[in-house]
């Protein structure tokens, strides 16, 4: 049987076609995320979101080639570690950002109030809407990959 997807390779790039085909949706933020996500506490994924206020189509991008050198302005870096079922409850809104980062769930090195804000950008996108559907559509999978834990 092949390995579950990652739950962040899934919702993640739903997130950036949402972005993508409403710029209304796009946060006036500025700021630059690298998220680290684990599987089993073991390093899965990275992914890049760039933020560049509201004028600018967000990126969000696996790719590190795709955001170097694009930054129109300077931009605050937050790292963001996180485990990829935590991710899931995180976008829909089972885990918010202060919870996790208290409970150590989601790590943060970086300016805390920037990295809040990206929760703000799952809830606008409809990430949260977008992960529920995913939840209904996989359930069978995350049901096996829970037992395997």
């Amino acid at each position: 049987m092949p390995p579950a997807p990652l739950i962040c390779d899934i919702v993640l790039p739903e997130v950036e076609r949402q972005l993508s085909a409403d710029a209304g949706l796009w946060p006036n933020i500025n700021g630059f995320f690298i998220v680290n996500v684990t599987k089993r506490r073991k390093p899965a994924a990275t992914w890049f979101i760039l933020l560049q206020g509201n004028s600018v189509q967000p990126i969000i991008t696996k790719n590190p080639k795709k955001v170097q050198g694009i930054k129109k302005r300077k931009a605050s870096t937050v790292n963001i570690r996180i485990e990829d079922s935590d991710l899931l409850n995180f976008i829909t809104g089972g885990l918010t950002g202060i919870k996790g980062y208290v409970n150590r769930r989601i790590k943060i090195r970086g300016d805390l109030v920037l990295a809040q804000s990206l929760e703000n950008l799952f809830e606008k996108s409809g990430g949260r809407q977008r992960a529920l559907e995913f939840v209904k559509k996989n359930e069978h999978t995350l049901v096996l990959e829970k037992a395997k834990l």
